[in-house]
C-alpha cells in the first residue's frame, strides 16, 4: 500500500444475533480480506465476541463501552488512531483493511461521521462499505419491535439474509419485500453460514446515502455500569440489559445444549441475544449461542481466554427467569 492510500473500512452491523461474527469469520478466509484488521465492540462488561473471531489475534481491538456510537468521540477514535500508528511503527502487522464489527444495538450513523469528519481518522481511512446483515429466522419480529434494527437496515449499502436454511423461501421473500420498503436502494442477497463472495462486500459504498444521513445524531443512551458481584454483571442501554452470569464447570456439551434450549424455551422469546463460552467436561471448548426461543447447535472453537471461560452473557429487555437453569450443578456432576 502506498503510504498516501487511505484504508478502507467496511462496517459491519445488524441485530443481536444476526450473524454479523459468522460473516466476519468466512471473511476472513478469503485472500481478499486475509490481511484486514478487525475492530469489535460489543454490548455488556465481557468480552465475548471477539474470542469468537478467528486468526487476527494480534490485530484486533475490542470496545466494550455498550455502544459504540456513544463511544465514537472517545474510544472509538482513539482506537482508530492507535491502530494506526501501531501499523506505522511496525507493532502489529501492516493491514490493508479495516473491519469493524458493531455491536447488535449500534447506530452506524454516527460511526460514518466519525470516520469522515475526525480529522485524524478521515486522513487515515475511508469508508468502503456498509453491510447489515438481517436475521433470516427472526428479522421480521426484529424489524417489528426494535429501531436499531430499522436504522441498521436503512443505512445499508448491502443487506445480508442469514439463517435462510432454517426459514422457507416465502418467508424469505417477504423479508426481502420489507426490507426493500425500508431502503429501496440497497442490494438484498442471502447467506449461508456467512459465505458470500468477497465482490458482494468490496467497494459497495454508496455517498448519496450518506449524505441523507449526514447530521449529528443526539444520544440519550444511558450506560450505567453497575459494579455487581463477578457472576452477574450488568450493563444498560434504552431499557436492554446485558447480564454475565458465570456457570458451574464440568458440563457436558449435550446437558448444555439442553438446558440452554430449555432455558430460551420458557423465556418465551424474552432472550434478544445469548452467547457463551463453555469448557466442558471432556476439556473442550464450545461457545453456546441463541437468539429469542431458538438454542443454536454448540460451536466447537480452539481457545478462549481463561478469564470468559464459563462465562454467558444474556441480552434482554426485561427480566429473565430460571437462570439457575444456567447457574445451578449440572446433571453430570
Amino acid at each position: 500500500m502506498a503510504q498516501f492510500d487511505r484504508i478502507p473500512v467496511t462496517l459491519i452491523t445488524g441485530f443481536l444475533g444476526a450473524g454479523k461474527s459468522t460473516l466476519l469469520n468466512a471473511l476472513m478466509t478469503h485472500e481478499a480480506f486475509a490481511d484486514a484488521a478487525v475492530l469489535v465492540n460489543e454490548f455488556g462488561d465481557v468480552g465475548i465476541d471477539a474470542s469468537l473471531i478467528k486468526a487476527v489475534d494480534d490485530k484486533i481491538v475490542t470496545l466494550s463501552t455498550g455502544c459504540v456510537c456513544c463511544a465514537m468521540r472517545g474510544e472509538l477514535v482513539t482506537a482508530l488512531r492507535d491502530l494506526h500508528f501501531k501499523r506505522v511503527r511496525g507493532q502489529v502487522p501492516e493491514f490493508s483493511r479495516l473491519i469493524i464489527e458493531t455491536s447488535g444495538l449500534a447506530d452506524p450513523v454516527p460511526i460514518l461521521s466519525t470516520l469522515r469528519n475526525e480529522p485524524v481518522t478521515n486522513s487515515v481511512y475511508t469508508i468502503d462499505g456498509i453491510v447489515t446483515v438481517v436475521d433470516g429466522e427472526h428479522g421480521m419480529a426484529h424489524l417489528n419491535e426494535r429501531n436499531e434494527a430499522r436504522e441498521q437496515v436503512a443505512i445499508a449499502d448491502r443487506l445480508l439474509i442469514s439463517k435462510v436454511d432454517r426459514v422457507s423461501a416465502h418467508e424469505i421473500d417477504t423479508l426481502c419485500q420489507r426490507l426493500h420498503q425500508i431502503n429501496p436502494t440497497a442490494d438484498c442477497k442471502t447467506m449461508h453460514h456467512g459465505n458470500v463472495s468477497p465482490e458482494l462486500i468490496e467497494n459497495c459504498f454508496s455517498p448519496e446515502r450518506m449524505s441523507i444521513h449526514d447530521h449529528d445524531h443526539d444520544h440519550d443512551h444511558d450506560h450505567d455500569h453497575n459494579h455487581e458481584p463477578e457472576d452477574k454483571l450488568q450493563d444498560h442501554r434504552d431499557g436492554i440489559s446485558a447480564t454475565t452470569i458465570a456457570i458451574q464447570p464440568n458440563w457436558s456439551a449435550p446437558a448444555i445444549e439442553s438446558r440452554v434450549g430449555l432455558f430460551l424455551r420458557l423465556n418465551e422469546g424474552r432472550v434478544l441475544r445469548l452467547k457463551g463460552l463453555i469448557r466442558t467436561n471432556d476439556g473442550k471448548i464450545w461457545a453456546a449461542h441463541g437468539v429469542r426461543h431458538i438454542g443454536y447447535p454448540l460451536v466447537a472453537m480452539e481457545t478462549c481466554p481463561k478469564a470468559l471461560e464459563n462465562k454467558i452473557v444474556l441480552i434482554s429487555d426485561c427480566i429473565l427467569e430460571n437462570t439457575d437453569l444456567l447457574t445451578g450443578r449440572p446433571d453430570n456432576a
